[in-house]
């Protein structure tokens, strides 16, 4: 008897009810290899897929899929687990192979991920999904419910939240080493986030022939119906409002993920403040964006500003004493640059203390240094510890629990969508944290929710 025919034996019997949840990994993946599904194969899929694949004591690939199962991009996966079952909907694989998947990697363009990741935790599977965690603010706070309803182990894909910046941030703000932050400005200027139109769209791309490899149906997931253009597909997604999160999901996730967690301990903004944009127009996102957030005080912490900064050229001001980090967070033994060579900024945040003292660090994970005094000792960590690929799957062996569950990872991700929705809108927006609603404006405030196309309706309940 399969799981699923269990339940419903149980049910029919009149006995009370098993929540997928019931299941925990310590009682029957203890000492098991994980049986993992992929979803989204190609581009940071496979990059995910081959940072699980360094654990292969600790799981197994038993489904792909793909909604382009079979485009160059799926051929990594498909070449290297050529015996696991393939699928292009997400649905079809649930069904066929519900018992025989355990947890569930999603990889997929933003605006899918949440159906994926509820339909998984539905099922009692462990989900990994990468960052942002959802394309909506209401989808963040429904797959929050959907944890603590379901019980399972979850996993958002900012990487960095696993290493020694996490650990580091964690122990100097706990035991007052940074205290008293009043300011973080934290800034993306790498060219590899922004598109080619330079604001020059006036509407939606026409129509193209889909791929005979793609189910376009599926790719859209809940939104509402567009034609296919190639130009949604391959990463560009991001630069859409109705596909991606911009670069704030997608770099927000590194950059400000341990200032929102200990120093904000995961509240959401009063305001979000459109500060100035470059290239806006109602499709796509600017090309440069300032935006300031509004933390205000209460019982947990102080007020905090908190100042992003995004494009190319859209360079935030630098504390005196900045060092110019290279590429690998490496502080030079002298701030002195090559007068010939123009530095680059790459993204990091510094953090302003009220006692004057600032902080400064790349992303990911590298560590924090404070401005003028490089020479000071990290805290002592083991030399290994678990990188955020071999947390997740000890946690869905009952081993461990994982660092960036959707408990934190949510209420990050909400920030995120506050940030998308006043660069879509154009204008500032005053937020109420505690009955989350948007003040003063019918608009915004009813784009917190998704508005999903028949069909996809089911997926909005928990």
């Amino acid at each position: 008897m399969n799981r699923r025919s269990f339940i419903k034996s149980l049910a029919a019997a009149g006995a009370a009810p098993l929540l997928p949840g019931c299941f925990s990994a310590k009682k029957y993946l203890a000492n098991a290899k994980v049986r993992m599904a992929f979803v989204g194969i190609g581009c940071q899929g496979w990059y995910d897929m081959e940072s699980f694949g360094m654990f292969p004591a600790l799981f197994e690939t038993v489904a792909l899929c793909d909604t382009d199962m079979g485009a160059k991009h799926t051929h990594n996966a498909i070449n290297k687990y050529p015996k696991a079952a393939r699928f292009q909907d997400f649905r079809k694989m649930f069904d066929k192979m519900e018992d025989q998947i355990d947890a569930v990697m999603i990889a997929t363009p933003d605006h899918s991920h949440f159906a994926i990741a509820m339909d998984a935790m539905r099922r009692g599977k462990a989900v990994y999904v990468e960052k942002p965690l959802a394309h909506t603010f209401e989808e963040c706070e429904l797959l929050m419910k959907a944890e603590k309803k379901y019980g399972v182990v979850t996993q958002m894909g900012n990487q960095g939240h696993s290493t020694i910046k996490y650990h580091q941030f964690k122990e100097y703000v706990e035991t007052g080493v940074v205290e008293d932050v009043e300011r973080v400005v934290a800034h993306m200027n790498n060219s590899r986030r922004w598109h080619k139109w330079n604001g020059q769209i006036s509407k939606h791309p026409g129509p193209e022939q889909i791929p005979a490899t793609l189910d376009w149906d599926t790719w859209l997931s809940s939104v509402k119906s567009h034609d296919y253009s190639s130009k949604y597909m391959m990463g560009e997604w991001r630069a859409w409002f109705d596909f991606g999160c911009g670069c704030m999901g997608d770099w927000g996730a590194h950059l400000i993920d341990c200032v929102h967690q200990f120093l904000l301990k995961g509240d959401l903004p009063t305001e979000v403040k459109v500060v100035e944009q470059t290239g806006w127009n109602p499709f796509v996102y600017p090309m440069s964006s300032t935006l300031s957030f509004k933390f205000a005080a209460n019982s947990r912490h102080d007020d905090l500003t908190l100042d992003w900064y995004e494009g190319v050229s859209n360079l935030p001001p630098l504390p005196h004493g900045f060092v110019w980090d290279n590429a690998w967070g490496d502080i030079p033994k002298s701030s002195a640059n090559n007068p010939n060579e123009a530095p680059k900024l790459h993204p990091g945040k510094e953090m302003y203390q009220r006692d004057g003292k600032v902080w400064q660090s790349l992303s990911h994970k590298h560590p924090l240094h404070v401005v003028g005094d490089y020479e000071r000792k990290l805290p002592d960590y083991p030399s290994e510890f678990c990188t955020h690929y071999e947390g997740f799957l000890r946690a869905v062996r009952g081993e461990m629990k994982t660092l960036s569950p959707f408990s934190v990872a949510a209420p990050l991700s909400q920030v995120f969508t506050l940030a998308c929705l006043a660069q879509r809108l154009n204008r500032s927006l005053k937020f109420d944290p505690v009955n989350k609603k948007v003040i003063g404006d019918a608009q915004a405030d009813a784009l917190l929710k998704t508005n999903p196309r028949e069909g996809w309706e089911e997926f909005y309940k928990v």
